[in-house]
This record gives structure tokens, sequence and C-alpha cells, in this order.
């Protein structure tokens, strides 16, 4: 057998056409819920007379459309289970909230006609959708503004003086209504003196204004204004560093760049480095401080954060686990000393990421201040920072956000109540998000070694998408949130190293690991397949977590680069890189290799078997909850080949965490972690009864059925078989295995081997 040492290349397997297939029929027929319409249809009657009154004065004083909150029964929240054919012709869906609840367009003729049907009907089909629902009720001022109401809103305007509000208009998906309303908004600001409303760039279908008051006469039309979506402050990024200066830096901490050398390149949207730092400055490719001038600089944040990228092992004393090799930043200094606007910090990003093409991989160690993230809707900022990725083709790392309420908790962490849950924009669908490890520990620490930090917020994201993905070294702090001797060393502002602890400090240790994935790489990977080697390599090379870990760690912390792109003799890994065509959205693999030497005494299967897949799905930012719009779904099991036709017995591989249902009630787990874009498989096989003929199958679905789909949609799977033990040839037997059923693979090429191997 190969030795133990030995770099083993990923293997890539090639697809091909007869892989592809249509989607199966299916389905059975429509579920009839018919039988419910004679209970709900006094409800409903009146709460239709309710909205019709509600909106009176609307309706008689303008052509304006309105907007209702629909519920549905929890048992038809389902895709197919919308009443589609009841509001087509009367109040058509315009978007979602929380899973269940539909927000729909209302105007006088389209409520009358909707009363009319839910009164006398007789269609059987009509009746089943009134039997789906579960009240109707109108978007108040309540909606508007959240968790404020009118006279706290005020108050707060005024008594920090906020002039600049963050307001979010209605679509109707209809252009001459959406024309109407802005019209009528722009009307309103011309009554009351106020400056034009300026539109927002967050995205495609998001329509977001910047309103200024310069009086506060204008906030109660505002909020009662029937095209009012939302009413919300801004959010302003601000980086106060708390970090121990614990030495002047030496010439041999930070040495400087090999000029016969290629390093990667990270960029860190932060506060700066420290322009008088010769030895950082000499890692910094290009320095940006357009947006930020030198005197409203404070350079703490950003040298810690920089430094970790370029030399963090031997400045945390070579410890194992902190990425080994050195990386270049190109430094934006965009967040001055004051803080930054949430809209102005993305024009930042719009302006730098075109002037930085090669840069593919950005850390942005920033979160909104007190603002967790809700199950009901994705965060504006989320929505904007996944408009611009997919617009300049490059991931952002983010970290989850510090939760530092006194005295800090010892690990296992108590039910909180959502107050420690992460905080936008780490629910960005798009980006990596980093929860935080403690590496150290003493007697007086919250945490051990490998425990998630005291501090590091807890997700799930928005819709319950499992963040954070992955998790690093941030540090470790006493219950008084103090890091002494257990913190991480980086780089001050002061020309010196400094000790401190955070989320901010988990982030930059992946975005350097992705870097120098990507680095080492013959050619750049997509971001699909970048995330998915990250995230796999970090389950394989974790500890077992379980439901409870997986909210703070994600599914564990990336190992080294080298390990990332290697295969020990034990374990073979599998690449799928897939563009699926949504005519053939069904992806089928026969044959899939479990190799001989997994077959124990009696014949039976065993070994570990893991599957990462990462994909992007089009988005919809008017859905709420139901943001991503396509499910790819992965399963690997037994099949029956008789001529042409195949009986599948799915299911061997199992979501990982195996107890990942223990978190959330049913209905939460199939809407929501079902449309999640990362979804890890895995299962230690034991005695698993054998069949000649094992498949891989992927398999694509739409949120709604009125949804236009992409051409294709990309997805990646990466797939690792492996002996539990470490010592079975693995490796050989799959690459022979696959050879003799003609799968077409290739090796995943990597540019020299020094460029991954630990100096």
């Amino acid at each position: 057998m190969n030795g133990e040492h030995e770099h083993l290349p990923i293997k890539i397997v090639v697809t091909t056409e007869a892989d592809l297939r249509p989607p199966h029929a299916g389905g059975g027929p429509r579920k009839d819920f018919g039988s419910r319409y004679a209970d709900i249809r006094r409800t409903l009657l009146n709460e239709i007379d309710g909205l019709k009154q509600f909106y009176d004065r609307a309706f008689t004083e303008s052509n304006l459309p309105a907007v209702a909150r629909l519920r549905l029964s929890e048992d038809t929240i389902a895709k197919t289970h919308r009443p589609d054919y009841l509001l087509q012709d009367t109040c058509p869906i315009i978007g979602g909230e929380d899973f269940g609840e539909l927000l729909v367009s209302v105007r006088p003729q389209g409520l009358a006609r909707l009363k009319d049907f839910v009164a006398r009907t007789t269609d059987s089909r009509l009746k089943s959708d009134i039997g789906k629902i579960k009240g109707i009720e109108p978007y108040t001022s309540e909606d508007v503004l959240g968790e404020w109401s009118v006279s706290q809103f005020k108050r707060l305007l005024r008594e920090h003086e906020i002039r600049d509000l963050k307001f979010r208009l209605f679509t109707h998906r209809d252009r001459e209504l959406d024309a109407r309303l802005l019209h009528a908004l722009e009307e309103m600001a011309g009554r009351y003196k106020l400056p034009a409303p300026i539109p927002l760039n967050y995205g495609a279908g998001i329509r977001l204004y910047r309103i200024t008051l310069p009086a506060y006469e204008a906030f109660d039309e505002l909020t009662h204004y029937v095209g009012t979506q939302s009413l919300s402050l801004f959010q302003y990024f601000t980086v106060s560093t708390q970090s121990t200066h614990l030495a002047d830096l030496a010439p041999d901490q930070v040495p400087p760049p090999d000029p016969d050398r290629d390093y990667p390149i990270v960029g860190i949207i932060d506060s700066g480095t420290d322009p008088n730092n010769p030895q950082l400055q000499a890692w910094v490719v290009d320095r940006d401080e357009i947006d930020a001038p030198r005197v409203d600089q404070e350079n703490d944040h950003g040298s810690l954060v920089a430094g970790l990228i370029i030399n963090g092992r031997a400045l945390n004393h070579n410890m194992p686990g902190f990425p080994p090799e050195h990386a270049k930043v190109v430094d934006v200094v965009a967040l001055p000393s004051t803080g930054i606007r949430e809209d102005i910090l993305l024009e930042t990003m719009r302006r730098v990421f075109p002037k930085y093409p090669d840069v593919r991989i950005w850390n942005l160690s920033v979160n909104t201040p007190d603002t967790p993230v809700i199950n009901e809707r994705f965060s504006t900022f989320a929505i904007a920072l996944d408009t611009i990725q997919d617009q300049f083709g490059v991931t952002i790392v983010n970290s989850a956000g510090n939760f530092q309420e006194q005295p800090a908790h010892r690990w296992p962490r108590p039910d909180l109540k959502q107050k420690d849950r992460i905080i936008a924009p780490a629910d960005s669908l798009r980006a990596i998000t980093v929860g935080s490890q403690a590496h150290l520990t003493h007697n007086g620490a919250c945490a051990r070694s490998g425990e998630p930090s005291p501090f590091t917020r807890k997700g799930p994201g928005a819709a319950f998408v499992p963040k954070p993905e992955v998790t690093h070294y941030g540090g470790n702090t006493n219950a008084n949130l103090q890091w002494t001797q257990i913190g991480i060393i980086s780089l001050d502002a002061n020309r010196g190293i400094a000790e401190t602890a955070g989320t901010s400090f988990a982030a930059p240790l992946v975005a350097a690991t992705a870097a120098h994935v990507a680095h080492a790489m013959a050619e750049m990977p997509s971001r699909n397949l970048l995330k998915a080697l990250i995230v796999h390599s970090a389950v394989l090379h974790s500890p077992e977590i379980t439901a409870a870990d997986l909210p703070y760690i994600g599914f564990g912390r990336p190992p080294e680069p080298e390990q990332v792109l290697r295969c020990h003799p034990w374990e073979a890994t599998l690449i799928f890189d897939l563009e699926l065509p949504y005519t053939r959205r069904s992806f089928h693999k026969l044959d899939f290799p479990i190799p001989p030497c997994l077959h124990n005494k009696e014949g039976k299967v065993f070994g570990d078997i893991t599957l990462t897949l990462v994909y992007d799905p089009p988005l919809d930012c008017n859905d709420g909850a139901a943001y991503s719009q396509i499910n790819v779904d992965c399963s690997l099991g037994t099949c029956a080949v008789s001529g042409d036709k195949e009986k599948y017995d799915g299911g061997e591989i199992i979501p990982y965490p195996k107890d990942y249902k223990e978190l959330f009630e049913k209905s939460q787990i199939e809407h929501g972690f079902k449309w999640s874009p990362v979804k890890v498989f895995r299962r230690r096989m034991k005695r698993i009864t054998p069949n000649e003929t094992w498949r891989i199958t992927l398999d694509m679905h739409l949120r709604k059925p009125d949804f236009v789909p992409p051409l294709r949609q990309n997805a990646v799977l990466i797939a690792t078989i492996a002996d539990p033990d470490q010592k079975l040839p693995v490796y050989n037997e799959v690459v022979a295995t696959m050879n003799r059923v003609n799968w077409q693979t290739q090796n995943l090429q990597l540019r020299a081997p020094s460029r991954v191997r630990v100096r």
C-alpha cells in the first residue's frame, strides 16, 4: 500500500449526458383540502370585510394597491399547496415572510371577487384552496416598523437626531402598479418638502430608498402609506477593538515576502492596516484609502485581521491548526474611526471589487451591532452582499458576530432565547460565515480547547439555514471576557504584537485557508467548488458534531490547505462538478465505487461515507423565508438494475449531524434546511447488506410553480469513502473500481507541490 503520508490526488468524475434525466413525474394526486371549506368560510368572510374597512380610505382616495398577509394552515405550507388557483385572479401573491405567510396584492375589485368565491363557490379546486387558509389580515404600521411602535420610533429619531431612514417600497410584480406606488411616494415627499427619495442598490427586485426627514411631520404618513413595506434605521459599522499590547515587533516575527515566490492574495475590507509598520506593509499589495482619509483612520482592527492572514501560525507560536503559509493582502480602508453607514459600505465594495479582479476571496469581519437575524426574512444587507458576490464572482468570508453579555457562560451554553443568535450580515447565503472556537485554555477559561468560544454567536441563519458553516480559532475568555494568555496573537497599530479575541479573528484564518486552497489549484475553482472543499474538509478533519454543536461551530474547522487537497491511501475523495439543465434536472450515476476492501468476511459493507453538496440557487428577495428558489438534494444507496429499469433504495447516507432533526420542528426542517444551499450527509456503515450496484443521485426542485428557473443550475458534490481504522487500501481500490466500470475521471490539477506543502 502507498505510504501513509503520500499525497494522492482527489479525483474529478466526468459526467456524461447519460447521467442526466428528466425529473420523475410522480407526486400522486393533488391533495384536497375542500373538507375545511365550511369551517373557514365564515371566518374568512369576516376578515375580508375587515380588510375592506381597513383599506377603505386608501381605496377611496387613491387608485393604489394595498397588501395583506395571508396565513396558511401548518400542513399546507409545502410549495405544492399554495392557494394559487384562488389568488391568481383575486389577490395575487407578491411575496412572503415567515414560512406559511404570503403577502398578497389587495385591490377593491379583487377583494370583492375573493369574497364572492369564499361566500358561494361550488368549484372543488377553489374550495380546496380556501381550505388551505388559516386567516387573512391587513399589513399595518406595526408590520412596517417591526419591533418598534410608532411612538417609540419617533422618540428614538428625535432623541438621536436621526434624519436618514431606510425605506422599503412594496413590489406588486406589476410594472404599472409599482410605478404608481413610487409616484405617490414622490408626491408625498413633495407635499412635506422632503428631498427626493434616493434609490439604493441592494439587488434586483428589492426597492429600497434613502428618505431624509428635515422634520418628522411626514413620519406618520410614511408608516401608514399602503406602499410601505418597512421603515428602518441604517446600520452603522464601527470597529472598536480591544487588544493587549504584548511587545514590539521583532524582525523575524513577520519576515519579508520571498521575491521569487508567488503568494495568494486575500482582500480585506476593514479599518486599514498600520501604514507606519514596514514589516506589515511589505505584505500589502495595494492600499485603497479613498473612502477613509488617513486622519480618520484607526488601524488596530485591520492590522489584527491582516496579521493573521500574513503570518498567523508563526505569531501564534507555530501552533498546529493555524494556516501554515503566508499570504499577501489588498488593504481596503473602508471603515473610518467614526464608522460607516451600510449603503456607503456597499458602494465601496462595488468600487473596489472590479478594481482588483484577481482577488476572489474577501474578508469582512464586521457585523451590525445587536441586530440578531430572524427566521422570517434575510437582512437587506445580506441580500445586498449576495447580489454583489454574484455580480463580481467573489466569495466573502464573514464573522458570525460577538455576544458580549457578562458573565460569559461555560460550554455547553444555556439557552439564551435567541439573544446570542448570529447578526447580519452573517445570514448572507453566498458568503462563508465563520464562528469561533478556543485554541487554548486555562483553569479560569469558559471553554476548553476545541470548544466554541464563549463569545461566538450561534445559528441558524434566516429561514433555519445552517450558519455558521465552519469555525476557526478566535480565542477564549474567562467569565469577564478577558483573554490573557488564551487569546489570539496578531499585529496591532503600534508596530507591535498584541493579544485579542473575537469572531473577527476566526474569519481571516478561514479566508487565508480558502485563498491558499484556490491558489494551489491549477485553475481558479468556482465559488461552489471552493466553498464545498472548505466545508467538506472541515467535516473530515473535525470531531463528530451533534445537533447541539451545529449552531455554534457549523460543520467543524477546516484543516491546513495541504490536507484539503489530498487523499490518504485509506480514503478516496471524488468531485462531481455538475451543470444540471432544468429539463433534465435529475442526476443518476450508477456503479458508485464501494471498494472490495470495505466488505467484511460476511460480505457486508462497512466504512465511512461523507457527502457535501453546495450550490448557488436563484434568489427572490421578496419571498421572505422562501428566499432560496431551488432545492437540490442528494442521496446514495443500492440499486437493482434490470434491463433499462432501476429499483433504487436510496437513503443509506443520512443528513449530518445525524440528530439534526432534534433542532427544530418538522416543518422548519422541511422548509428551512431542505432549501439550504449547503448540505452534508454522513454515515458510518457497519453491516450494510451489499448490492452489486450503488447509485449516487441528485434531484432539483423549484420552490413555486410560477418561478422561471435558470437554464442550468451548478451544483458541486464531494464524496469521500474511507476506512475508519485508516488501514485498508481504499484509494487504489476505488480508482480500480471506477476504471472497471468505465467512469471517466481526472486528477484534480494542482500547481507545484511546494504551493501546498508545509515548509
